[in-house]
C-alpha cells in the first residue's frame, strides 16, 4: 500500500525519476475513469533496425475515445526521455534556466507528450550521432509514424498525419531543427539553446572551444555509445587548439545550418529560445537560424533569456525568464499545433537585459538606434597562455569570461541617456606581431560591476608574421542596458579558459582599435512587465 505514493513521489523528481523509470514505471493515477488512456512505454524500430525507447503520456483529463495534439520532447545530451506525468516543483526552474517547458505542464495544457532516449543513449540502441539528419531525424519520423496509429492522437482530416509539435533544449533543440527540415508532418517547433552549426559553435573563427568540448566529450565517452570520431577529434583539439579538416567536414554534414542548409528547408513555425549567458551555443547560433527562417517567410519568434549553457550571475533568483518562456511556448503551440487562430503569440522579439528587464520588439532584428563608438591607439599585448587572461569565471568555471589583467582596454564614453545595447558589437584592429599564437580574444566588461557581458568571449584570428594587418570582426551578441554615466570596456586579451590552448605565445602591437556597439532605437522597443 506504500508503493504507489513512493513511486508518485519519485515521479515528481526530474531526471532521477527518468533514470529509475525502467525499474519503477509510472505511478497509478487515482480517479481515472475506466478505459481512460494510460501512459505507456514502447520500444520502436527505426528505419535501420535501431530500437528506440519511447514514452507516450496522454493529455491530462483525456477521456476514452477523445484525441489530442501530441508534443514530441527530445532530451538534452546524456539525459533519458522525461517521464514526469505531472507538474514538478522544479518545472519553473527548468524553464528559467534552460528554456524548456516540461512534460507535466504540456500535459496539463491538453497535449499528449512523447519523449524518448535518443539513439546511442540510455535504453535506446544504436550509436550517438550528435543530432544527425541521417539518423536522429529519421528516428523522429519513425516516432511520428507510430504516434499516428495511437487512438489518443489527433490527426489531420483524412490522413495518417498527427498534429505534432516539438519542444526540447540543447541536444533536444538541435534534433528539432533537423527533424522539421526533413519531415513536413511537424506542425511547429520550439528549439531552446540549440545550435545553427556545431562548427560555428565549437570552432568559432577557427578557435577550438576546449572547455565545453572536454566536458561534453567526457560525458559522451563515459555514458553513451558514441560515434568513434568524437573522442580523437576532441583530444586533438585540446592539444593543438585546432580541429581537423575531417572533423569539420563531419560536423558540417550534421547541419542544421551551414553548407547543408537544412534550416532553409524548414517550413514549420519556429519559436527560437536562446540564452544571453550561453557560452556553448551563443545568441549568434539562434540569430543565424532566425535570419534564414524569416527570409524564407516562416513564422518565427525569438526570445533571448538569461540562461542556457552558462550561469545567469546577474539575475540568479529571478523567475521571470521561466514565466515568459512558459507563456510564449504554450501560446505558440496553441496557435500552430492546436490551430487556435485567436491565440496571441506576442511580439516577434523579446529579450532580457542584465537586470532582468524584458523588452519587446515587433521586428527581428531590432531597429537600430545611434551606435556607441570608441577608439584608441591600442598598445602592446604580451601573448602568454592562461596567465592574466579571461576566466575562469568566478575563479573556478572554465566556461565563461572574467575581467582580465593582461589586456588592452578601450572604454566607451560615459552615456548621457539610458541606452540598450543589443546585437553583435563590431571590433576593428590594426596590428602587427610575432609568435605562434593564432588568436587573441575580445570581451566586453560592465565597468559598474566588473562583470563580462553575458560571460561572452570572442576569438579574434591574428597573423603574427611581423607585417601590419587589419581585421574587422563581429563579437558575440549581447543584450545590456546602460544608465546615464555608465560605460563598458572592451578588453583584448591574450588567453581565455573558454578556448584554452597551450600554444598562445607571442607579442601583439595594436596601433588602432575601434569598437562599435549596436543599440536599440528606444522608440521601437517596449519594456515589458511580467503581468503584461
Amino acid at each position: 500500500m506504500f508503493v504507489t505514493p513512493i513511486i508518485a513521489t519519485i515521479n515528481r523528481i526530474p531526471v532521477v525519476s527518468d533514470l529509475l523509470h525502467p525499474i519503477f514505471g509510472y505511478p497509478l493515477e487515482a480517479g481515472r475513469p475506466p478505459g481512460a488512456p494510460r501512459p505507456r512505454d514502447v520500444m520502436l524500430t527505426s528505419f535501420d533496425g535501431t530500437r528506440i525507447y519511447a514514452h507516450f503520456m496522454p493529455a491530462v483529463g483525456l477521456r476514452p475515445g477523445e484525441r489530442a495534439a501530441t508534443i514530441l520532447q527530445a532530451p538534452g545530451l546524456l539525459l533519458p526521455g522525461a517521464t514526469n506525468l505531472n507538474v514538478t516543483p522544479l518545472d519553473g526552474i527548468i524553464a528559467d534556466t534552460s528554456g524548456l517547458v516540461y512534460v507535466g505542464t504540456l500535459r496539463a495544457a491538453g497535449y499528449n507528450v512523447v519523449t524518448w532516449d535518443p539513439r546511442g543513449e540510455n535504453s535506446s540502441g544504436g550509436r550517438l550521432e550528435q543530432g544527425s539528419p541521417e539518423f536522429d531525424a529519421k528516428d523522429v519520423s519513425a516516432i511520428i509514424s507510430w504516434v499516428a496509429t495511437q487512438p489518443e492522437a489527433r490527426l489531420d482530416p483524412g490522413v495518417l498525419d498527427p498534429r505534432i509539435g516539438m519542444t526540447g533544449a540543447s541536444y533536444g533543440g538541435g534534433i528539432q531543427l533537423v527533424s522539421a527540415a526533413t519531415d513536413p508532418r511537424i506542425d511547429a517547433i520550439v528549439p531552446a539553446i540549440a545550435w545553427n552549426t556545431l562548427n560555428t559553435a565549437t570552432y568559432k573563427n577557427q578557435a577550438f572551444k576546449s572547455s565545453w568540448a572536454s566536458i561534453l566529450t567526457a560525458g559522451i565517452t563515459l555514458f553513451t555509445r558514441p560515434n568513434p570520431a568524437i573522442l580523437p577529434a576532441t583530444i586533438f583539439g585540446v592539444l593543438t587548439g585546432r580541429q581537423t579538416a575531417a572533423e569539420q567536414d563531419r560536423l558540417a554534414q550534421l547541419g542544421p545550418g551551414g553548407p547543408l542548409d537544412l534550416v532553409g528547408k524548414i517550413t514549420a513555425p519556429t519559436l527560437l529560445i536562446q540564452g544571453t549567458v550561453d557560452t556553448l551555443f551563443s545568441l549568434q547560433e539562434a540569430d543565424s537560424t532566425a535570419q534564414t527562417l524569416i527570409a524564407n517567410g516562416v513564422p518565427t519568434t525569438v526570445i533571448w533569456f538569461c540562461g542556457g549553457h552558462g550561469l545567469c550571475a546577474n539575475d540568479l533568483f529571478d523567475p521571470t525568464d521561466g514565466v515568459v518562456i512558459q507563456r510564449a511556448t504554450l501560446a505558440w503551440l496553441d496557435r500552430y499545433v492546436n490551430g487556435n487562430t485567436t491565440a496571441a503569440t506576442g511580439p516577434q522579439f523579446e529579450f532580457v537585459d542584465q537586470r532582468g528587464q524584458f523588452y519587446a520588439s515587433d521586428t527581428y532584428s531590432i531597429v537600430n538606434g545611434s551606435p556607441l563608438t570608441a577608439g584608441s591607439a591600442g598598445g602592446l599585448l604580451p601573448l602568454v597562455p592562461f596567465l592574466g587572461g579571461s576566466g575562469p569565471m568566478f575563479g573556478v568555471l572554465p566556461i565563461g569570461g572574467s575581467k582580465a589583467f593582461n589586456a588592452l582596454n578601450l572604454t566607451t564614453p560615459a552615456l548621457t541617456a539610458t541606452t540598450v545595447v543589443v546585437g553583435a558589437p563590431q571590433l576593428t584592429l590594426r596590428y602587427r606581431g610575432t609568435g605562434i599564437a593564432r588568436h587573441v580574444y575580445a570581451q566586453l566588461v560592465d565597468d559598474s560591476t566588473g562583470m563580462v557581458l553575458g560571460s561572452q568571449v570572442t576569438p579574434i584570428p591574428v597573423t603574427l608574421d611581423g607585417q601590419t594587418h587589419t581585421i574587422s570582426i563581429p563579437l558575440e551578441p549581447v543584450a545590456h542596458a546602460l544608465k546615464p554615466g555608465q560605460t563598458v570596456t572592451v578588453q583584448l586579451v591574450a588567453s581565455s579558459t573558454t578556448y584554452a590552448t597551450a600554444t598562445a605565445f607571442g607579442s601583439l602591437r595594436v596601433t588602432d582599435m575601434l569598437l562599435t556597439l549596436s543599440t536599440a532605437d528606444p522608440a521601437t522597443i517596449t519594456p515589458r512587465a511580467l503581468a503584461s
